[in-house]
């Protein structure tokens, strides 16, 4: 009995560190540590997930750290006449953003078109120092779709994810069916879209 309870108290243990590691490895974000040149901010299919990220984009752009913001996004909002990306400026723009420091790209329909798309608005600019703003559980897929998209282009990304909060977080996502539903949401994905060997490649 006292075996049993030790290798059930041992599985368990393990099986929560495995949840932590696997939060914390999806949640992985990189700050810069000076002014970046713009942040982009990814479009998404749910509105509680565009007011995180817009509300973490003004964040990020109030506190200096990106003085352009890349709104993207093609899809239309719910409810909407607009797409994505119009809605999001006009938010950010509503909030004090100036709208010349507002840049659209109203053609992207998934992550990878995110990235693909704004390429052209980062170029035209000069921009290298790049923000990703992404949801916390979708970071590191954000971070290297954008890695594949821009392989070989000098660009320089940086992290600031948006609170998921109370519907995930990197602690303990794996204690609601919500936090479940969330992760196996962009898993997958990581293999689907052959990402992980981004991880290493620059």
């Amino acid at each position: 009995m006292i075996a049993f309870v030790a290798l059930s108290c041992a599985l368990l243990l393990a099986f929560v560190l495995c949840c932590v590691v696997l939060g914390w490895s999806l949640d992985v974000y990189n700050p810069p540590a000076m002014p970046a040149d713009v942040a982009l901010v990814f479009g998404c299919g749910e509105p509680w997930k565009a007011d995180a990220r817009l509300r973490q984009a003004l964040a990020v752009h109030q506190a200096g750290l990106a003085p352009h913001l890349i709104v993207s996004g093609g899809v239309r909002m719910p409810g909407r006449a607009t797409t994505e990306a119009e809605w999001f400026r006009d938010w950010l723009v509503e909030r004090g953003v100036p709208p010349e420091r507002v840049h659209l790209e109203n053609r992207a329909t998934n992550t990878a078109e995110n990235a693909e798309f704004s390429w052209p608005i980062l170029e035209a600019h000069g921009w290298r120092r790049v923000i990703l703003v992404m949801s916390d559980f979708e970071g590191l897929r954000a971070h290297l779709t954008a890695r594949r998209a821009w392989l070989g282009k000098d660009v320089t990304l940086y992290d600031m994810h948006a609170s998921s909060a109370p519907r995930w977080s990197r602690w303990g996502w794996w204690t609601s069916a919500e936090g479940w539903r969330l992760t196996n949401h962009t898993v997958p994905r990581l293999f689907r879209y052959g990402l992980l060997p981004y991880l290493w490649r620059r």
